[in-house]
């Protein structure tokens, strides 16, 4: 025992060495996007995906932007700011590209060497529509409009390649398609300028969002007060989840602290001496190290959720040291202290890993964190009780303290209840068959936007730049599946054919597909043919005369444009529209979804997404899956009650944790909290403590230290309830449900490990309290 104390005492400093190293450097990140509570399923690389796979992929992209929008009554003003902002984020580290109106010059080069050598593949849908009709005379009278207009761009290559001046009206169509990143927009006096900024992809890994955004915030403040009548908005996910993590470690401190104080005050009205407490510290204090240094040393990023939930392993891990506290100076030495409660503690520790254990099985990160934290934290906190505490001198537990007059009230009440085994057994297969019936009946609610709290001012920008820019906005797109690219494109263009009398209707803000930057070989052929039999042939004498250069008929048999690597450089636009084997659509301002839905009604091979949808259906799936999981641990939690206490004790000892969970089902339920995936993954929580409860009075029950671990188990209640009951005061509403569940469900743990461990002697308890008088 001599040297297992500092050998333990060396890893207790040295894993709260590794966790400061990787916090404080940078190597281990705090997330707070909601992306992360998603699981990790995947379909074949090549293949269709799962829609929320693919909801995961397109929103991992939105997520590498960021959109600010500058308006000011003054052009001239709000141009010069907007340079000078512009610059100042392309200073930040994490900013890879910025785009700004009139500052992309580079880009239309670019553009036009793409699309240039296909000008007479590509037609604008007003243009193509033209040409169906038999009004090519339309656009031949805007080529001459344009070749002799003040303002023209044309070049003796772009009169070769493009004499019709069909690409630039394909190019505006694009433009109109893509948004309003490249316009100066006025509205009611003003004017309006998108800065739009793109971001390192590992900007969020590598634990540098939250100073990212902060140099962002500071170079909006600083623009605003250089530049008097400025106004700013600002939308992308990396504010969304910055200010979540913020939100959320603000929680923590505030959880950890508050529990911390409740919990030595509690300790300190018992004994009336420092010494428990720092006994109690080392415990508690023990188990949050390992279990930080357990998560930072199996992911990359912490979620910041799962802090939270970590700082509500004080609640659990100074259960085990209140048992050993609690025992008299007169049980002897130690070891003999140890040994009475070395069972109950073991047992405790094994049921608690068998529920996280299954909790880690979770689809969703998030959850396998707290798994990691909680059972590396449990162990510790096990392994301190053994080496750590008995190096602290006992101290008993005063007769006076006000925790002792309220638990020796508790003791003559709950002796009342107490009831024969046959009864017992009874309620016991009423809590199983109810529990059952509760998990099928009562209906779940996994919205995904009632888990966060939200940031009104960036839910109000977000609305403004959507409406007034275009950008941002609606998550709804359409996914195109196919083993073949160019059939993937041609039922694009069959989308934006089914869907434009939706955007003329106002039931459709816009659309964007890959189809709209690279059209199908087919409709780039009947292009092709539009082009040649209506303006060519029609007209290209008569325009050549117009012209210093000899124009000719497009080839037919030249190459196509295909969305290869580089039309993928060129337009970095490609990838928001493609998401694994499939093609995607994006929609804007999606406001009547029931009548794109019939709009799409016969095109195969696409499914309409939202992404909200999408992601809440997700974790109804992963809620059954919880179901099932905690169904199979109760499953070996009752094998090994049985083994333990045999048929129908183990059956009474069993039935305590499971009524706890149906307590804290159907509590949460009657106060109206929401029956979700998280909540009903809390149930692991509300299982692993209350078998604690009722094993640690089980198998004290015909020892001398009965009384002794009746307290115990009173204060672990109250030290429990203390933290997860300050999880319900949370501002995030997912922690503060989770919080709410698990404190109800501990209540009903606390009662029915009394009353399923009834002493079968009626004056057992008389007994009890007499000979504790009588020791002290």
């Amino acid at each position: 025992m001599a040297l297992r104390a500092p050998l333990w005492a060396l890893c207790l400093i040295a894993m709260a060495v590794f966790a400061t190293w990787q916090l404080r450097g940078g190597h281990t990140g705090i997330d707070a996007d909601i992306l992360s509570l998603i699981g990790q399923e995947n379909a074949t690389q090549n293949g269709p995906q799962s829609d929320i796979a693919t909801v995961r992929h397109l929103l991992a992209n939105d997520g590498q932007q960021a959109i600010f929008m500058l308006s000011h009554a003054n052009r001239d003003t709000l141009e010069t700011a907007a340079t000078d902002f512009a610059g100042r984020i392309a200073a930040l580290d994490g900013t890879q590209a910025i785009t700004l109106p009139g500052h992309n010059n580079d880009r239309f080069a670019d553009l036009m060497t793409l699309y240039g050598p296909h000008a007479n593949s590509l037609l604008s849908p007003a243009d193509r529509q033209k040409l169906a009709d038999g009004d090519a005379e339309a656009l031949y009278r805007r080529a001459i409009q344009n070749l002799y207009s003040p303002a023209t761009t044309l070049s003796s290559q772009s009169l070769k390649q493009d004499p019709f001046a069909l690409l630039p009206a394909f190019l505006s169509d694009l433009g109109t398609k893509l948004g309003t990143g490249n316009d100066i927009i006025t509205r009611d006096g003003q004017f309006y300028l998108p800065v739009m900024a793109s971001l390192s992809p590992d900007l969020r890994s590598a634990g540098t969002d939250r100073a990212w955004v902060t140099g962002a915030n500071a170079a909006l403040q600083s623009v605003t007060n250089a530049t008097p009548g400025l106004n700013t908005a600002k939308t992308g996910q990396i504010f969304f989840a910055v200010a979540e993590a913020t939100r959320a470690q603000s929680d923590v401190q505030r959880i950890a602290i508050i529990a911390t104080i409740g919990i030595l005050v509690m300790i300190g009205l018992v004994f009336y001496s420092p010494i428990p407490l720092l006994g109690a510290l080392l415990v508690v204090g023990s188990g949050l190290l390992a279990g930080l240094a357990a998560v930072v040393a199996i992911f990359p990023t912490i979620h910041a959720i799962a802090l939270v939930f970590g700082a509500t392993m004080i609640g659990i891990s100074v259960d085990y040291a209140l048992h050993y506290l609690v025992l008299r100076s007169a049980a002897g030495s130690h070891v003999d202290r140890l040994r009475k409660i070395r069972p109950g503690l073991s047992l405790g520790l094994l049921t608690s890993v068998i529920g996280f254990g299954a909790l880690s099985l979770s689809p969703t990160q998030l959850l396998s964190q707290i798994a990691v934290y909680s059972v590396a934290g449990l162990v510790a906190a096990y392994c301190s009780v053994l080496f750590l505490l008995p190096l602290i001198p006992a101290r008993d537990v005063r007769s006076s303290s006000p925790i002792r007059k309220l638990h020796d009230g508790l003791q003559v009440a709950l002796g009342k209840t107490f009831a024969p085994i046959r009864v017992r057994l009874i309620a016991s297969a009423a809590i199983i068959i109810t529990l059952a019936l509760a998990a099928v009946l009562i209906p779940g609610n996994n919205d995904i936007r009632q888990f966060g709290h939200g940031n009104d001012s960036l839910i109000s920008d977000a609305g403004n730049i959507a409406d007034i820019l275009g950008l941002g906005g609606s998550p709804v797109f359409i996914r195109i599946d196919g083993d073949d690219p160019q059939a993937r494109l041609e039922t694009g263009e069959a989308v934006s054919d089914a869907l434009t009398p939706l955007i003329m209707d106002n039931r459709l803000g816009g659309m964007i597909g890959l189809s709209d930057l690279i059209p199908s070989i087919p409709r780039q052929t009947e292009n092709r043919d539009l082009v040649t039999n209506g303006l060519y042939d029609r007209f290209g004498a008569a325009l050549s005369d117009q012209l210093p250069v000899t124009i000719t008929a497009p080839n037919k048999n030249a190459d196509y444009l295909v969305p290869d690597d580089n039309a993928a450089r060129t337009l970095p636009e490609i990838t928001r529209l493609h998401s694994g084997g499939s093609d995607i659509i994006r929609l804007r301002n999606a406001t009547d979804i029931d009548a794109i839905r019939t709009a799409l009604g016969r095109i195969q091979n696409v499914t309409l997404i939202n992404p909200p949808t999408a992601i809440s259906n997700q974790f109804a799936a992963y809620r059954l899956w919880a179901w099932i999981a905690l169904g199979g641990a109760l499953c070996v939690a009752a094998i090994l009650a049985v083994l333990r206490y045999g048929l129908q004790t183990g059956i009474c000892v069993f039935a305590a944790p499971a009524g706890a969970i149906l307590f804290a089902v159907l509590g949460g339920y009657a106060f109206g909290i929401v029956q979700s995936f998280f909540t009903t993954m809390a149930l692991f929580l509300v299982f692993a403590i209350g078998a604690d409860y009722v094993l640690f009075l089980a198998e004290s029950r015909n020892g001398t230290h009965d009384d002794d671990t009746r307290l115990a188990v009173l204060l672990s209640l109250i030290s429990s309830v203390l933290a997860f009951g300050l999880l319900a005061t949370s501002s995030v509403p997912l922690v503060r449900d989770i919080g709410s569940v698990i404190a109800i469900g501990l209540i009903g743990a606390w009662f029915l490990a009394f009353w399923m461990t009834a002493p079968t002697e009626t004056n057992n308890n008389t007994q009890t309290q007499n000979q504790r008088g009588q020791e002290q």
